[in-house]
Parts: C-alpha cells; structure tokens; sequence
C-alpha cells in the first residue's frame, strides 16, 4: 500500500495542485525521510501552496504528521467519495 499514488489532483479544497498525481509521485516518494508520516515541509516540498492550516486539519489524529490513511482520506472525501 505504501507504493499507492497518491490522488492530490482532487483536492482543491486543500489547494494541492495535481502536479504530483500527474507526475506518479507515490506516498513514500514525498515521505523524504522513511518514517512512513509526512510531516509538512515533506507535504510542502512537493505542494508548495499547502497551508499550514489545510496540513493540521488534514491531520486527524493530531500527531503533527499525516499517514497515508489520513492522505488519502482527504483525497477520498475531497473527490466526492
């Protein structure tokens, strides 16, 4: 599951540009240093446009990082799924 894509052109909401998607940049090519959670200069190193509140409120459990079950559940909810 770790090599799954991740779907960012469907977050608008989020403002998260679909350059990663389009690109095939997979959860672990944005997770820099392999801790399996992104924290948000990895997220902003490859969206740059990401506010820190759009990172915290993404961040379900509040642990200062997103996992990729928290990545994609925004991804899902943001695409109408």
């Amino acid at each position: 599951m770790k090599k799954t894509i991740i779907a960012l052109a469907t977050l608008s909401p989020l403002a998260w540009a679909g350059v990663a998607s389009a690109q095939g940049v997979t959860f672990d090519d944005i997770d820099a240093d392999g801790s399996g959670e992104l924290s948000y200069s990895e997220v902003t190193a490859v969206i740059p446009n990401m506010t820190m509140e759009e990172f915290t409120a993404a961040d379900t459990d509040g642990n200062g990082s997103l996992s990729e079950a928290e990545l994609q559940a925004v991804a899902q909810k943001n695409s109408g799924g």
